[in-house]
Formats: structure tokens, sequence, C-alpha cells
């Protein structure tokens, strides 16, 4: 007998935190977002790239190493 207390006691847990505890997920918000980095266009051919992820020659950036030497 009690063991059938207890073992509805953890399911009725488990539903509430399932299905009506608002507090457990975290609300999506605007503060969450990471940073947008910048993007920058290619020298060569356009192409829009991280600005992290880019390659710099002579003032100019490069999506690509091919980009850049050619």
């Amino acid at each position: 007998m009690l063991f059938k207390l207890l073992l509805l006691g953890g399911f009725i847990t488990v539903v509430y935190y399932a299905f009506f505890n608002k507090k457990s997920l975290p609300s999506p918000n605007k503060d969450n977002r990471k940073p947008e980095e910048p993007m920058i266009a290619c020298a060569k051919c356009g192409t829009y790239a991280d600005i992290k992820e880019t390659f710099i020659r002579d003032g100019y950036y490069y999506c690509s190493r091919e980009c850049m030497e050619a």
C-alpha cells in the first residue's frame, strides 16, 4: 500500500513539472540571444563571411585563402 502511494506521488510530481511548472524552462527573450557578429563582403567574389573567419591582405577582406591568393 505504501509503495503504491509513493508511486502515485512520484507520478503526480512528474506530471506537475512536465506540464505546469513554467519556471523549469527559460523563457525565450532578446537577452538570451548571442550578439550577432559583423559580416563583411569578400573583396574578390563578394561572398559575405563572418569577420572572424576572413583573411586580410593589404587592407582587403577575403572569404578564403583561394580568393586571397587569386
